[in-house]
This record gives structure tokens, sequence and C-alpha cells, in this order.
């Protein structure tokens, strides 16, 4: 509140006040008020935080908010065109606080995963566009990995061996928050289908992988048309590493580290997908041997290979090739699982993005 309070009364001082006492008097009012605010201020400040960073876990909202308001003194001491204020002490404010810096990154992911568990419980269908169905935790979970993006973007860091630290921290804290949501959909994948007579494909199971493959998309460095994909670019990331390159020559190593990063979250998140699309196989497995089973005994002799053919022409007709027949006999035995086959595959073509359905063909 006192931060509040004499950034307040800076700002209203800076904008308002001393420009007309400066025009009656040639006397820069904010220059006097600000030395006078180093002088009682910065102290106070400098004291709290070093108390504080001995218990952090009691500090993390206020000395954040603290640290902005702080900030945002300094740099109206920055504009001021007085000499003789160049050694104050606010100029370089940011050293109070680097302390806590990785505490709110900390704090932050404990944040993001608490909302993101609630995301999930009351997880919905959402239409986000026209072509693509995406839940409304992929939604949550990217509002509030873009508010770790404005973390960052707030924080503007000064100090290039601190900044380092900093965004592998950050780094590793979105991409853990990224694969921690990818776990938490990927444990209820399948939660409805226990007690299943016989498995049938839903939008649910599609939405899920969706998710995923988005998840994946946004830790990605290639372009992409994904709704999701920019999260990272918005840090700027490369910027960062062209100054921390002139400055202090390690820009290029941060790069190849943050990278190496980023890359193995968007891998350990294609082994979630591929495990799903691998489970969601199986789980029509049980069903197409019973159909097998029935179609093999109404056949009196169809052979296995016939039953092979027919699914492998199933598939195709999904995928819009019709150019071969079977026997009419066949087909009537076979027709009940064509049908099972040709209604999941629709629902999965329907939902899918064409990358995972593409794969998932595959697996089958």
């Amino acid at each position: 509140a006192v931060s509040e309070s004499c950034l307040t009364l800076c700002s209203t001082i800076q904008n308002s006040i001393s420009p007309e006492v400066k025009r009656l008097t040639g006397v820069d009012y904010l220059a006097i008020y600000v030395a006078s605010l180093d002088t009682l201020f910065s102290p106070a400040v400098m004291d709290l935080m070093e108390r504080w960073s001995q218990k952090k876990e009691l500090a993390v909202t206020t000395s954040y908010v603290l640290y902005l308001n702080t900030k945002r003194m300094s740099v109206i001491a920055q504009q001021l065109e007085t000499t003789d204020l160049k050694g104050l002490k606010l100029l370089n404010c940011q050293r109070w606080f680097k302390k806590m810096v990785p505490v709110w990154l900390k704090v932050a992911l404990v944040i993001c995963k608490e909302r993101i568990d609630r995301a999930v419980e009351v997880d919905k269908i959402a239409i986000v566009t026209d072509e693509v169905c995406y839940s409304s935790s992929l939604v949550d979970t990217l509002t509030f990995l873009h508010q770790l993006v404005d973390f960052w973007n707030n924080l503007d860091w000064t100090s290039p061996e601190e900044t380092y630290t900093f965004v592998v921290e950050l780094i590793n804290c979105i991409t853990d928050a990224a694969k921690y949501y990818v776990e938490q959909i990927y444990t209820r994948a399948f939660e409805h289908t226990s007690g299943m007579e016989q498995f049938s494909i839903t939008v649910r199971e599609c939405i899920i992988l969706n998710n995923m493959k988005h998840m994946q998309l946004m830790l990605s460095p290639e372009p992409s048309s994904s709704a999701v994909a920019g999260l990272l670019d918005e840090l700027e990331l490369h910027k960062t590493f062209d100054w921390l390159q002139q400055e202090i020559g390690i820009g290029e190593q941060g790069r190849i580290l943050v990278g190496n990063v980023v890359k193995s979250a968007a891998e350990d998140i294609g082994q979630k997908i591929t495990s799903e699309s691998e489970q969601l196989v199986m789980q029509f497995i049980p069903a197409i041997r019973v159909f097998i089973d029935e179609a093999m005994q109404a056949a009196q002799g169809a052979t296995i290979e016939q039953v092979g053919v027919y699914t492998a022409l199933r598939l195709s007709a999904v995928m819009g090739r019709n150019d071969v027949e079977l026997p009419v006999m066949t087909k009537m035995v076979l027709s009940p699982l064509g049908e099972y086959l040709n209604t999941n595959l629709k629902t999965l073509s329907s939902n899918l993005l064409f990358s995972v359905f593409r794969n998932l063909l595959e697996d089958i």
C-alpha cells in the first residue's frame, strides 16, 4: 500500500505538479521528491527484502507487487535530467529483488498446476473453430501459460547474468506446466470406458488427443497454423539471446539450452500422444475379435485372410477408396464388423486433427 501511494504521488508530481512548478520557479520539484523518496523509501525496501528472502513463503505476492511499483518509480527516476541524481539507489532496485525471482517462478508454477487441476475437473467440449474441437481445459491452460509470459515481460530484467538464469527457469516452468496438463488429461482419457460391453469411440477421446497435439505444437519451433502456436514467440527469446550474446557472450549457449529443454518437453508430449493412440487401438481389439469369431462361424469356412481383406477395405472406404469388391456372402457375414469400423473411423476422421488421425490409422 505504501509503495502504491508513493508511485501514485510520484506519477502525479511528474505529470501535473512538477511541470507547473518548474515553469513558475525553475525548480525541478520531481527531482526533489525522488531524492527524498530515495533517502527514505529505498533503505526500507532493501531491509524488507533482505528479511523476506529468509521467509519467502510469506511474501510472494506482496514482494512482486512491491517490485513492480518500485520498478516504475525507478523508470521515472531514470528520466530525470538532473545529473547529481545519477547515484540514486532506486536506479539499481532490481538487485534488491533478485533472490525473490526464482521464488516467484516456483510459486507461479504451483498456482498454474492448481488451476490446471480445476480446469480439467470441469472440462467441457468447446468448439473454438469451425473445423477443430478443443476443450475448455486447453483454453484455460493456455490462459495460465500466457500469464507466465506476462510475468516475464513485466519483470523486464536488465542484468544479463541474472537474465540468463531466470529465462532458463521460466522455460522450465512453462514446459513443466504444459507436460503436467497433458499428464492430467491423459490419465482421464478412458475413465468412462470401463464396463463397456463394446467400445465405441466418442468425441471425448478425439478432443483429448487434439488437446495433447496442440500443446505439443505450442512447443514446436516449426511454424504452425495451430491456434495455440506462438505462445513462446511472445517471449521474443531471440532478442534476449542476441542481447546476452552481445553483453556477456552466452546468448548462443542459452539458445541451445532452452531449445533442448523445449524439444525434450515436446518429445515427452509426443510419447503421451503415441501411448494414448495405442491404447485407443487396443480398445477396439476385444470387439473386433467378437465380430471376427461370429463372422467366421456364419460364413462357414470364411478364412481369416478374407476377414483381413474386408477389414482393410473398410479402412480404405473411409479414405475414399471403393475400387475392390468381395463376394456377396462374405460382405453379408462381415457387414456388422464393417459397420462397426466404419462408424468409429468416421468419428475419428471427423474430429481428430489430420496428423493425429493419420498416425492413428497407421497404428490400426
